[in-house]
């Protein structure tokens, strides 16, 4: 979790942060991952609730490709469409993603993001 009081106030009872405001430092997809662009990630766990951790991350544009943890997400900025490959036993699917969005990803989906512009979200994964 973030040292940065700015970032994440702790009160008696609460935890409060401004997720829109937290600054994320960003780093290249790996060569392997990168389909398209130059996409970026970049992440800042916030701590871990009912045995899960929690907390932000964020994707530049470009297209990448993934192979999931076990994961429910909100959107909280940005827009993406995601494709979940048909291997590991799942079905292809295309999710399209926009701020409000719920989604959970199950461990080994191999996934392909499609971003126009960045998207950020707020996690919980095991």
């Amino acid at each position: 979790m973030s040292e940065n009081t700015t970032v994440f106030e702790i009160g008696a009872n609460t935890r409060s942060v401004d997720a829109l405001s937290v600054e994320l430092a960003h780093e290249p997809v790996p060569a392997d991952q990168s389909l398209a662009g130059d996409p970026t990630t970049a992440a800042e766990s916030l701590g871990e609730i009912f045995g899960a951790e929690f907390g932000l991350w964020e994707v530049s544009a470009g297209t990448m490709s993934d192979v999931e943890a076990e994961e429910l997400f909100i959107v909280l900025s940005g827009t993406a469409t995601v494709t979940i490959h048909p291997v590991n036993g799942f079905e292809e699917q295309t999710v399209n993603l926009v701020p409000g969005s719920i989604c959970h990803l199950r461990e080994g989906m191999n996934t392909t993001w499609v971003l126009e512009a960045p998207l950020r979200k707020m996690y919980l994964a095991k």
